[in-house]
């Protein structure tokens, strides 16, 4: 933008969104605005409150966008196709923005700040190969001490120290208004003097990923509004196009889309204006292993949707998920496997008979309620039960006459015949 596409107005009301110029701070935006005093945002992410009499609004432009560019597909004949660039293939392309949703907890901070961090080192990560080069981190809910603690396990588990992550830049907001974006007077987004210093060091740094951390903290509109969610994305686009790199936005899912396994947010509009959504998520179930995540990809427009990787905590660090039982895994299992020959042991000496087939005399059900199951669950004990059948050491009993035929569980040590 030129200085002959602003002018500046005396005496205007504020509104959150507004450009202003202090006469102190200078060049500043709007976050917040009373009838006498308002909190202003400065390009390096500090925040004041100031008096209204002091500032005043910069009025852009009704059109602020540069002159359409028009192509002509003719003038492309016999020029090389060029090939499409991907951050990570398959999972993160360039030049555009790529939502990454995840449940509260589960690690999508961790898991993109490993795989930034991998590009800056030029190493793989989790069967991936990012991109080599620069990276920036902007993490709204993270001190330095916490990055400096999962930088550490990062670095560790790939073989280096800290002094090797030369190419990354981290840009903590934990301690202040993070918002890069916010609607003005009209409703329309605009940028905050944070997002024009973070536009002007990334134009300068050139780096291959931007990782945004989190849409709740950097997006100032109502997410409910899709023009206003739109035009945050195409804001986000825009500087990923014109320094070429990708930019992965961090976002928590919706209830609905916790609910439904999609991961999306609130708002339609977030899915519809990305080019690809990447979804990490736990497995479904109580007896769930809480260290295994499964990365999905929600949408691609330009490569396969459905894939996924599962990934398992480990150390502070993500790592690939071979399939095997971990030790904690195979302790539990082992448990169950002892306390269901325990129970059927003790039910059939009891004159209770239990059996495989689900209904009320279903062992791993009636087996669950009792005191003795030492809080072994349900579906721990089913699994038990198709184990120690696989085996050999369970077996199933068929008893009574050939009109009334019952089936009962026992183990193969204490098979005592068909009842009387």
């Amino acid at each position: 933008m030129t200085n002959a596409n602003k002018q500046v107005r005396a005496d205007a009301p504020l509104a959150p969104g507004d450009k202003v110029e202090h006469e102190t701070f200078g060049p500043a935006t709007v976050i917040r605005a009373g009838s006498f005093t308002s909190l202003i945002q400065t390009p390096d992410g500090g925040t004041s409150i100031v008096s209204n009499s002091c500032v005043k609004v910069i009025a852009l432009a009704a059109n602020d966008n540069a002159p359409i560019k028009v192509f002509n597909p003719a003038d492309w004949h016999g020029e090389p196709i060029p090939p499409r660039q991907w951050y990570c293939e398959g999972l993160i392309p360039m030049r555009t923005v790529t939502i990454l949703n995840g449940d509260g907890g589960v690690g999508k901070s961790l898991l993109a700040l490993q795989i930034a961090t991998a590009g800056a080192m030029s190493l793989d990560t989790l069967g991936l190969a990012p991109l080599a080069g620069g990276t920036i981190y902007l993490g709204a809910e993270d001190d330095a001490d916490e990055f400096q603690r999962r930088l550490a396990d990062i670095a560790r588990a790939h073989g280096h120290d800290l002094d090797y992550l030369f190419m990354l830049r981290l840009i903590s907001l934990a301690d202040r208004d993070a918002l890069l974006a916010v609607p003005d007077r009209t409703g329309n987004m605009q940028p905050t003097s944070l997002w024009q210093g973070l536009e002007t060091y990334a134009k300068d740094f050139k780096p291959k990923l931007i990782v945004l951390d989190t849409a709740a903290d950097l997006f100032g509109g109502d997410e409910i509004k899709r023009g206003q969610v739109r035009q945050f994305i195409a804001m986000l686009r825009k500087l990923a196009m014109e320094i070429d790199c990708a930019i992965v936005l961090l976002a928590h899912p919706s209830v609905q889309g916790m609910q439904s396994g999609t991961g999306s947010s609130g708002s339609t509009a977030w899915n519809n204006s990305v080019r690809s959504r990447l979804y990490l998520t736990r497995p479904d179930g109580n007896d769930a292993d809480p260290d295994l995540r499964i990365l999905k990809t929600m949408k691609s427009n330009y490569g396969k949707v459905g894939d996924e990787i599962r990934l398992r905590w480990k150390d502070g660090v993500f790592v690939l998920d071979d399939g095997k039982p971990q030790a904690g895994e195979t302790l539990l299992a082992a448990k169950a496997d002892r306390v269901f020959c325990d129970l059927l042991s003790m039910l059939n000496r009891q004159g209770r008979n239990v059996c495989h087939v689900p209904g009320t005399t279903y062992a791993p059900a009636v087996m669950a309620k009792l005191p003795e199951a030492e809080g072994v669950t349900k579906p721990r004990l089913v699994d038990a039960m198709n184990r120690l059948l696989a085996s050999g050491e369970i077996k199933i009993v068929v008893d009574g006459p050939a009109s009334r035929q019952r089936q009962r569980l026992v183990l193969a040590r204490e098979d005592f015949g068909p009842e009387d």
